[in-house]
C-alpha cells in the first residue's frame, strides 16, 4: 500500500480543471506533495462549485476534462511520484433533472432499470406514496394558474417544463396528450404500440422497447403532418387546466413546493437538502454498477486512494466498506469522512483512517488555554443575561431541526416501526401508542454521536449499553414519555423471539433506519445551527469539534498520538478543509485570544460600549454581536483588503439564516439582515472609533496567533498520520465557511513566493522570514521544509513510536515535546504553547520570551547528539535539552538524533532465484514480499541479491555472466503479479504450478516464463489500459539508450542461434542499413521484449518500494565486466579491446589464489580504457545510474580492477600467464561522484589486493568487505579478516555465494589447527551444527557497520546448498529454499540485532 506521505486537497469545478492542475505540477512537486486529493470529479449538477452533487458516476464532469485528460494528468503527476486519492459520493446524487438515472424512474416508475438505485417507496421500507419532486415555489394550482408548468416536447419524449427544468411523462400520458378524434394514420399505429408496451412486465425489455418506441416518434416528428398535430395536441393539453392537472396526476412523481419536505417526504435526501437523493448502496447491484467507472480508474492505476463522502448517511456503513475494499483490492487507501465525538472511537474497518476532523479538534483543542474557561464561561452569559447550559441547547437545537424541517422523516421512521410489528401488541397500549413517536424524536435528539454501526440483531454488548443509556437519559428528562421507551426498549434491546424467524432481520432494518437520521439531525442541529448561535467562544464552533469543551491537556493529546499511531497511522491529519467553518489560521488566532482572557473582556466590554450607537432598533442583538466581535478578531487579514468588509457582510447573512433566531433560508428577516450589514460596514473601516480600537487590540494578539499557526504546522507534520494541505493554505489561512474558503487560488503567486522563500541563504531563515510574516511566506517554508523531512523519513512517520516527552522547569506548561522512534532514529518535535500569555507576562516580543529552566527530558537510550532541522544549531544532551537552546532562533524545533556510532545494520544474502515459488525459479511475487516481511521482523536492514541482469543456459545462468548489463532478467518476472494486473487467467497459472524444490530448474523456468509471458503481452495488448500504456512509451523513451539495442539483439540471437560474432557482417558490424531493416521487419517482437523489461521494471520498484517502506534496504551487486556474447560488447565495440574482426584481444580474470591455483579465467573481453576517458565514462555512468535506482547499495564485484585489473591473452587456458594493468583509479570515482553525486557503493575488496587498491577504496570512503571463513588460518592474530582488526567501515560476512556454506566449510574444507583457532577465539565448544550460529553472532558483535549473512548460514545448511564454486562449471546458482524460516528464527535474529546495536 501506498504510503502519501503528503496530501494535497484540489478543489475542481469550471475555473479550475485538469488543464489547470496540470499547469502546476512543479509547484506541487516543489512543495512536496505525495498525492493529490482530490474534489469530485463525476458529472455533476452543470455549474457545481464542488461536485458533491453527481450526476452521472459513469462520466468525467465534462466541465472539468475527459477521461483522457485525467489518465494524461494522472500520468504527468505519477511521472513526478505524485499519487490521486478520489472523492467519491456513495450516498447520494443529484435530484436533477441532468441525472438520467433519475430522471428514468420518473418516466417509468417501477418499471426503470434504474428504480431500486434510490432510496424511494418502492425501492424501500420507509416511503410510500409517489415520489415528491419539491421544486415549485407555491402551491401546484398557483403554479397551474400562471402558467408555469407546460406539456413540451423536448429531447425526444414529452416532459412537463417548469422553468429551466424538463420532467418526463409516463408512457401512458402519451395516449392523454394525443387524444384527438384524427390523428394521423402513423400516429394511430404508434398509439397502439405503446397500449402493446404496457403488456411488458419486466423493466430491461419494456425500457428497450420505450426506446424504440421514442425513436420512432423522433422520426414521426419529421413529418409535418405530424409535427403541426402533435403541437396542437401540446397546445390544448397547455390550454385546458384540468387536462394537465390529470397528466400530473397520473404520474409517478408528484410536483411540490419544496417547503412541503419539512413535514412530508416520500424520498430519503442528503440532510434537509431536498436537490440531494439518498442512493441505496445496501443493494449490491446498485453498489456494483455504482462503482464500474471508480473500479476501472484503480484497476488503471488512476487512483491510488478513495475518500467516501458522508459514509454515515449509509444504511449498512460497514458492509459497505466490506465491499468496496473487495472490490479495489488491499493496496488502495480508503478514507471516511467521519466525525468522531470527544471520546468516540473509529470502527475496526479495513480503511487507513478518517479525513482528519477528529485531529483538527485535537490540535484546536492542544492551543486553547483552557484555565480561561470560566473567564469567557462568565462574560458570555453576562453578554447573554443567560447561562443555559450548552447540553440543553444542543437538544434544543436538534430538536428544532426535527421538528421544523424534519418531521416528514420522523412520521416515515414512526409507520415504519408500527409496520415492522417488532414489540408484543400488549405493550402497545394507547398510552404506548402516543408516546412511540415523540420518544422516537428523543432517541433521534439524545443520540450524543453521529450514530452507532450495528447492523445484526441482537446488538452487540458494547453497542446495547449505548443505546440503553440513551433510552435512561429519556426516561430522567421525559417521565412521561415512560411508555414508548419501554416499547422501544423492547424493540431494540430485548431478546429476540424464538418462534419469530425474521424478527432479528426486521429489528436491524429498523435500527439502521433510526441510524440514517441521527447523522443529519446531528449536522443541522449541532453543526449548521447551534455553531452560530451559542457563541461562548466561536474557535471550537468547528466541524469535529465542540463549543461545549475548551482546551486539552498535553498528557491527553500525548494519548490520542499515541492511539492514532497504533491503530490509524495514515489516517489524514487535517487542519482545514472545504466544510470547515473558519480558516486554520483564524483558529490559531482566536485560542491566541484565550491566553489573554482578562484583556478580551475588557476589549469586549469597550467594543459594546463603542458599537451600541451603530445599531438600528438594537440590531443585530448581543449575541450576533459578540459573534461579529470574534470573527473580526479571528479573521480580520494581516493586511488591510477592500474585499474583507463585502465578504463579512456575505458571511454574516449566511450564519444569521444557518443560526435559525433572528432570520432563516425559508423566511429571511430582510429588515435584520439589512441592520446586520449596515453594522458591519460601519466596523470593518479601521479609520473609524471601533477600527481604530480593533487595530489595537489585533497587534496585541495577532503575532500569538501566527505562532500558533506555524506550531499547529509543525504538529500536523509530525505526529502520527498523513499531513493534508487545502489548497492555498499553504499561505495563511483567514477564510470563513464556504463558499468563501472555496475561492481561487492564485497558484502562480504560491510559486513565485515558494522559490523565493526555498532561494533564502539566510542561516536563521525562520527569523528571516518572520519579519516579512504577513505575506505569508514563512508558513510556506515551513511546509515545505516538513514535506521534505516527511519524505527523507518516511519510514519513521509512518512507523515510528510516538513517545510524549516531559517538560520540567518554570515554564513546562508553555511547550509540548514528543518524539518519533524507529530503530537507533529519532525525531523530537518542541513546540511552544499559549505564548501570547508568556510575553505579556514577561512584556517581550515572542522571539524574546526567557524560557528559563525550562528543558525536554529525554528517555535514556535517546543518542546524545542532535541537529536542529529548521534552524541552525546543534548539540549534545545528557539527559535533558533546555527549550532556551533550541528555540534560541525561532520558538519551534524538530531535531534529528542519530546514533553516532554509525548505521549499524544487519542483512541477509539471498538471490531472487533462491526464493520460493509455485513455479520454476524464484521471482519478484509473493515470495519476495513474504522474505521482506521475515527480514522486517527479524530485525534486519539490508537484503543483498546478486546482479538481476538476464542471463543464458550457455553459462550456467551465472548472473556475473549476463548478456546485458542495464536489463533484468525476465525469468524473475512473477506470474503471480501479471494475474493480479488482469494479464494472465489464473487457470493459466494453475497449469505451471510445481512442487517447491530444493534446486532450480532453469530449463523448465525458461519454458515456463516463454509461455506466461506471451500470454501476459498478448492480453497488455488487447487490454484498454491507458495508464499502462503511457507509462510503457514513457519506460520506452526514458531507457532507449540501451533498450533498442538489447531487444534487437534478442531478437537476433534467437533467430541466428549463435553469438553475434558469427551473424552476418552488415549485423555483426551494426551497418545502419541492416539495423533499421531488421527492427522494422521484427517490431512487433521487439516491442514484446521492450515490455518484458518494462513488466520488470515495474514489478521490481513496486517490490523495492515496499521493502524500503518497511524499512528495509536493497543491496545490488555490480559485475565489473560483461560477457563478450552480449548486446553491451555488440551495440559498443569501441568502449572495449577488440581486434579489426571484433575478437577480443585480452579477457579478465585474476591470477591464481585462494579459490584457484590456476586462477580465474573469465573469458570477458577488458575495458579499453583510454576511449572510456574520452567520453566521460558515458557507459559506466548510464550502468551506475541504473544500478542506483535500482537499489539502494551497490557492491562493486572485483573492485581491485578499477586500481589494477589481471589481463589474459584471448585464446589462453587458463589465467596464470597474465599481467597486471592500471585502472581508471580516481579519475573514474572522481567522475562519477560528479555525475552521480555521493555515491552508495561498497568495494569488494577480498583475494590478493595491493595497498593502491585500498588507498583507492578509502579517498571515496566506501566500505570494504570482511569474510570471516578467511579469518582462522595461521596468522589469525593479525589477519585482516579477524573481527578484532576490523574498522567501523566495513560490510562482514560469514561467507560469500563464493563461499562453501559455513556448516559445509568448517565440516568438509579446514583442518583441526583451524577449527581448534575457532573454538580459542570464541571460548565455545564449536561443532558442526553450531558454526552457523557462532559466526553469525561474531559477525553481529564486531564493529563492523554491517553484517551480511547468507540464508544458508541461518538456516544451519551444509555444502549442499552452497550458492557457487569458483571454476567449477556446472550445479551453481541452482540452490533454493523451500520455505521462509520461522518465527524462532525471526526471534532470534531480531534479539542478535538489538543485542548488538543493529536495530
Amino acid at each position: 500500500m501506498t504510503n502519501p506521505a503528503v496530501t494535497y486537497r484540489i478543489q475542481f469545478h469550471k475555473d479550475f480543471t485538469f488543464r489547470q492542475l496540470e499547469a502546476i505540477i512543479p509547484y506541487l512537486v516543489s512543495l512536496g506533495v505525495g498525492a493529490v486529493y482530490a474534489s469530485p470529479i463525476f458529472e455533476s449538477v452543470p455549474g457545481s462549485l464542488h461536485g458533491y452533487d453527481g450526476a452521472n458516476p459513469h462520466r468525467i464532469n465534462p466541465e472539468i476534462g475527459t477521461e483522457d485528460d485525467l489518465y494524461r494528468t494522472c500520468r504527468k503527476l505519477r511521472e513526478c511520484g505524485i499519487g490521486w486519492i478520489q472523492d467519491i459520493v456513495p450516498n447520494h446524487m443529484a435530484f436533477h433533472p441532468c441525472n438520467l438515472w433519475l430522471m428514468d424512474v420518473l418516466e417509468k416508475g417501477r418499471y426503470s432499470v434504474y428504480a431500486n438505485f434510490f432510496d424511494l417507496a418502492w425501492a424501500g421500507d420507509l416511503f410510500h406514496g409517489r415520489i415528491m419532486v419539491p421544486v415549485l415555489g407555491a402551491p401546484r394550482e398557483d403554479v397551474l394558474f400562471n402558467k408555469e408548468l407546460q406539456v413540451t416536447y423536448w429531447q425526444q419524449r414529452f416532459v412537463i417544463k417548469f422553468h429551466d427544468h424538463h420532467y418526463p411523462l409516463h408512457p401512458r400520458s402519451y395516449a392523454l396528450i394525443l387524444n384527438d378524434n384524427q390523428p394521423p394514420q402513423a400516429i394511430q399505429q404508434w398509439k397502439q404500440q405503446i397500449a402493446e408496451l404496457h403488456t411488458i412486465d419486466h423493466a430491461v425489455p419494456y425500457s428497450l422497447r420505450w426506446h424504440e418506441l421514442l425513436l420512432q416518434l423522433d422520426s414521426l416528428m419529421q413529418n409535418t403532418e405530424v409535427n403541426t398535430y402533435i403541437q396542437t395536441c401540446l397546445e390544448q393539453a397547455n390550454g385546458d387546466g384540468l387536462a394537465l392537472k390529470r397528466i400530473l396526476d397520473e404520474q409517478t412523481y408528484a410536483l411540490t413546493p419544496w417547503q412541503v419536505t419539512d413535514r412530508r417526504i416520500t424520498f430519503r435526501r442528503f440532510f434537509t437538502v431536498n436537490e440531494l437523493i439518498g442512493l441505496n448502496m445496501q443493494d449490491e447491484k446498485v453498489f456494483d454498477h455504482y462503482h464500474l467507472l471508480i473500479k476501472k480508474f484503480v484497476v488503471d492505476g488512476v487512483f491510488q486512494g478513495l475518500r467516501i463522502d458522508h459514509v454515515d448517511g449509509l444504511f449498512d456503513p460497514p458492509q459497505y466498506i466490506e465491499r468496496l475494499r473487495k472490490l479495489v483490492g488491499d493496496d488502495v487507501l480508503i478514507y471516511v469522512e467521519k466525525i468522531l465525538e470527544a471520546d468516540e472511537t473509529l470502527p475496526s474497518w479495513p480503511i487507513q483512517g478518517t479525513t482528519g476532523y477528529e485531529y483538527m479538534a485535537w490540535v484546536n483543542q492542544l492551543m486553547t488555554y483552557a484555565p480561561a474557561e470560566k473567564k469567557f464561561s462568565n462574560l458570555y452569559e453576562h453578554i447573554l443575561k443567560s447561562d443555559t447550559s450548552i447540553d440543553v441547547e444542543i437538544h434544543a437545537k436538534k430538536a428544532h431541526i426535527l421538528n421544523t424541517h424534519m418531521q416528514g422523516e420522523l412520521d416515515n421512521l414512526y409507520h415504519l416501526f408500527l409496520e415492522l410489528n417488532l414489540v408484543d401488541k400488549k405493550l402497545l397500549t394507547p398510552s404506548a401508542v402516543a408516546t412511540i413517536k415523540p420518544s422516537l424524536a428523543a432517541f433521534l435528539v439524545h443520540c450524543p454521536v453521529y450514530r452507532y454501526y450495528g447492523n445484526a440483531f441482537p446488538l452487540g454488548a458494547e453497542e446495547v449499553q449505548k443505546v440503553r443509556c440513551i433510552l435512561t437519559e429519556i426516561r430522567e428528562r421525559s417521565p412521561a414519555l415512560g411508555d414508548g421507551v419501554t416499547v422501544l426498549e423492547q424493540a431494540l434491546l430485548f431478546p429476540v423471539p424464538a418462534d419469530d424467524e425474521t424478527h432479528a432481520q426486521r429489528a436491524a432494518q429498523f435500527y439502521k433506519r433510526i441510524m440514517q437520521f441521527t447523522g443529519p439531525l446531528m449536522a443541522k442541529g449541532f453543526e449548521d445551527t447551534l455553531f452560530y448561535t451559542y457563541n461562548r467562544f466561536i474557535g471550537h464552533n468547528e466541524v469535529g469539534d465542540s463549543p461545549a469543551r475548551f482546551g486539552m491537556s498535553p498528557d491527553a493529546f500525548h494519548a490520542r498520538m499515541a492511539h492514532r499511531q497504533q491503530q490509524w497511522p495514515l489516517s489524514l491529519n487535517a487542519t482545514s478543509t472545504h466544510d470547515t467553518k473558519r480558516g486554520e489560521d483564524a483558529r490559531a488566532r482566536l485560542n491566541a485570544i484565550t491566553s489573554l482572557a482578562e484583556a478580551w473582556a475588557d476589549t469586549v466590554t469597550e467594543w459594546f460600549a463603542l458599537t451600541d450607537p451603530l445599531k438600528e432598533d438594537g440590531m443585530p442583538d448581543a449575541n450576533d454581536t459578540y459573534f461579529i466581535f470574534q470573527t473580526l478578531a479571528g479573521a480580520y487579514p494581516l493586511s488591510q483588503s477592500d474585499k474583507f468588509a463585502g465578504r463579512l457582510e456575505t458571511y454574516c447573512v449566511k450564519v444569521l439564516r444557518e443560526g435559525k433566531l433572528n432570520s432563516t433560508w425559508s423566511e429571511p428577516n430582510e429588515a435584520y439582515e439589512a441592520a446586520t450589514v449596515k453594522f458591519i460596514k460601519a466596523l470593518a473601516t479601521l479609520s473609524s472609533p471601533f477600527g481604530l480600537a480593533l487595530k489595537k487590540y489585533l497587534a496585541t494578539v495577532t503575532d500569538g496567533g501566527l505562532i500558533n499557526s506555524l506550531a499547529q504546522v509543525v504538529l500536523k507534520f509530525t505526529t502520527p498520520g498523513v499531513p493534508d494541505i487545502y489548497q492555498g493554505c499553504e499561505g495563511w489561512d483567514f477564510s470563513l465557511v464556504d463558499p468563501d474558503n472555496r475561492q481561487s487560488i492564485d497558484f502562480t503567486k504560491h510559486e513565485a513566493s515558494l522559490h523565493q522563500s526555498l532561494a533564502t541563504t539566510e542561516g536563521h531563515r525562520l527569523r528571516s522570514l518572520w519579519q516579512t510574516r504577513d505575506n505569508g511566506y514563512i508558513k510556506q517554508w515551513l511546509i515545505a521544509t516538513l514535506c521534505n523531512i516527511r519524505w527523507q523519513e518516511a519510514a519513521l512517520f509512518a512507523e515510528g513510536d510516538y513517545i510524549p516527552l516531559p517538560l520540567t522547569g518554570d515554564h513546562h506548561q508553555h511547550a509540548l515535546a514528543f518524539a518519533r522512534k524507529r530503530g537507533r532514529d529519532w525525531i523530537v518535535t518542541v513546540i511552544p504553547l499559549h505564548t501570547a500569555l508568556l510575553a505579556h507576562r514577561q512584556d517581550v516580543d515572542l522571539l524574546f520570551i526567557d524560557w528559563g529552566n525550562t528543558a525536554v527530558v529525554l528517555p535514556a537510550e535517546m543518542p546524545s547528539d542532535w541537529v536542529s532541522l529548521l534552524t541552525p544549531g546543534k548539540g549534545r544532551h545528557a539527559g535533558k535539552i533546555q527549550v532556551s537552546e533550541i528555540f534560541a532562533s525561532f520558538p519551534l524545533a524538530v531535531l534529528t538524533l542519530k546514533d553516532q556510532t554509525g548505521d549499524r545494520g544487519a542483512g541477509v544474502l539471498l538471490h531472487i532465484s533462491s526464493l520460493p515459488s509455485p513455479f520454476a525459479v524464484g521471482d519478484l511475487g509473493p515470495g519476495a514480499y513474504a522474505f521482506v516481511d521475515f527480514l522486517k521482523k527479524s530485525g534486519q536492514t539490508y537484503w543483498q541479491m546478486l546482479p538481476l541482469n538476464p542471463t543464458h543456459g550457455s553459462s550456467a545462468h551465472s548472473p556475473y555472466s549476463a548478456f546485458s548489463s542495464m536489463a533484468g532478467n525476465p525469468l524473475f518476472i512473477s506470474p503471480e503479479l501479471l494475474m493480479e494486473d488482469g494479464l494472465l487467467p489464473p487457470e493459466i497459472l494453475q497449469t505451471h504450478r510445481t512442487r517447491p524444490n530444493e534446486s532450480v530448474d532453469y530449463r523448465r523456468a525458461e519454458n515456463q516464463k516463454d509461455e506466461l509471458l506471451d500470454a501476459a503481452w498478448i492480453a497488455f495488448q488487447k487490454k484498454n489500459d491507458g495508464p499502462a500504456r503511457e507509462a510503457f512509451q514513457a519506460f520506452i523513451e526514458k531507457e532507449d539508450h540501451w533498450l533498442h539495442d538489447f531487444a534487437l539483439y534478442v531478437i537476433l540471437t534467437t533467430l541466428h542461434q549463435r553469438s553475434w560474432r558469427e551473424w552476418p557482417d552488415d549485423l555483426k558490424h551494426r551497418d545502419p542499413v541492416a539495423l533499421e531493416k531488421n527492427a522494422k521487419r521484427y517490431a512487433t517482437e521487439i516491442l514484446k521484449i521492450k515490455w518484458q523489461q518494462f513488466t520488470f521494471h515495474r514489478q521490481w520498484h513496486r517490490l523495492k518500494k515496499y521493502g524500503n517502506d518497511a524499512g528495509i534496504k536493497l543491496f545490488g551487486d555490480l559485475p565489473f565486466y560483461v560477457v563478450y556474447d552480449s548486446a553491451d560488447v555488440w551495440s559498443q565495440p569501441e568502449i572495449f579491446c577488440l581486434d579489426e574482426n571484433r575478437a577480443p584481444r585480452f579477457v579478465g580474470g585474476v591470477p591464481p589464489d585462494y579459490f584457484n591455483d590456476r586462477g580465474q579465467l573469465w573469458g570477458m573481453p577488458v575495458f579499453d580504457w583510454e576511449t572510456l576517458r574520452t567520453t566521460g565514462y558515458a557507459w559506466w555512468k548510464r550502468r551506475l545510474r541504473k544500478n542506483i535506482e535500482r537499489f539502494d547499495l551497490v557492491r562493486l564485484d572485483h573492485f581491485r580492477a578499477f586500481a589494477g585489473f589481471w589481463q589474459v591473452a584471448a585464446g589462453a587456458t587458463d589465467a596464470v600467464e597474465g599481467r597486471w594493468e592500471k585502472g581508471p583509479g580516481k579519475d573514474f570515482f572522481r567522475a562519477m561522484e560528479q555525475d552521480l553525486g555521493e555515491s552508495p557503493f561498497v568495494a569488494e575488496d577480498l583475494g590478493e589486493i595491493t595497498p593502491d587498491v585500498f588507498a583507492l577504496r578509502d579517498a571515496f570512503a566506501f566500505p570494504g568487505m570482511k569474510v570471516l571463513q578467511f579469518a582462522f588460518g595461521p596468522d589469525m592474530p593479525r589477519s585482516l579478516y579477524a573481527p578484532h582488526n576490523y574498522d567501523t567501515n566495513f560490510v562482514v560476512y560469514t561467507g560469500t555465494h563464493d563461499n562453501n556454506t559455513t556448516r559445509g566449510w568448517f565440516s568438509k574444507e579446514i583442518g583441526d589447527k583451524d577449527r581448534d583457532r575457532i573454538r580459542s577465539y570464541s571460548n565455545l565448544t564449536v561443532t558442526d551444527e553450531n558454526i552457523s550460529k557462532i559466526f553469525i553472532r561474531l559477525a553481529y558483535a564486531s564493529v563492523a557497520r554491517i553484517a551480511m549473512v547468507p540464508l544458508q548460514d541461518i538456516l544451519g545448511l551444509d555444502e549442499t546448498a552452497r550458492m557457487n564454486t569458483p571454476g567449477a562449471a556446472t550445479a551453481n546458482w541452482m540452490w533454493r529454499m523451500i520455505k521462509l524460516p520461522g518465527k524462532e528464527t525471526e526471534k532470534e535474529l531480531r534479539a542478535l540485532a538489538r543485542l548488538f546495536n543493529r536495530i
